[in-house]
């Protein structure tokens, strides 16, 4: 099983040949950590990962483009789902932040406020930034997931980080 993005990267691009199980067997792992990063409690996390392979296999021979972003786009619909019905934010965790990206861009006591400040940005602004920040996708993936062309991305994350550097400038916080 693919358990990082890192590993997932190296992947073949082109898998249209790839059939459903193999597809899980390869990318549940890296689906479950995307998920987890956003919901809480991690049995609410499983469930929605099991609901996003259910997705995914009712109309696996309709997708098209990458297989991962493809099913990055199915957990991101059903994360939303999820949190609309309770709408409550969800919070960064500490551990979310260990061996990834985010080591070099929160720090552990900055936590709250990397939170607080994330959970002011527009939802797509939110989720570009934390796909191209902590899954390390690329603009092209990004836009992908999200159904926005590379340009529209680009300037969705363009958006977003002016956002969080007005609200940091705003709040006083991460000087």
């Amino acid at each position: 099983m693919i358990e990082t993005l890192t590993e997932a990267a190296k992947l073949p691009a082109t898998d249209r040949n790839l059939t459903f199980a193999e597809a899980r067997e390869r990318y549940q792992g890296v689906v479950f950590a995307f998920v987890a990063r956003r919901v809480r409690p991690v049995e609410e996390a499983e469930d929605i990962v099991a609901a996003v392979f259910v997705a995914a296999f009712a109309k696996w021979n309709k997708r098209k483009g990458d297989a991962r972003l493809w099913l990055f786009g199915i957990a991101r619909r059903k994360v939303a789902d999820s949190l609309r019905k309770r709408r409550k934010p969800w919070p960064l965790r500490e551990t979310d932040i260990v061996g990834n990206a985010m080591d070099d861009f929160v720090t552990h006591t900055e936590m709250a406020q990397a939170s607080a400040i994330l959970a002011r940005l527009p939802i797509d602004e939110r989720d570009a930034l934390i796909m191209s920040v902590v899954d390390e996708l690329s603009i092209a993936e990004i836009g992908e997931v999200l159904g926005r062309s590379e340009k529209a991305t680009n300037s969705l994350l363009g958006r977003a980080r002016k956002r969080v550097r007005r609200l940091t400038e705003a709040t006083g916080d991460f000087r």
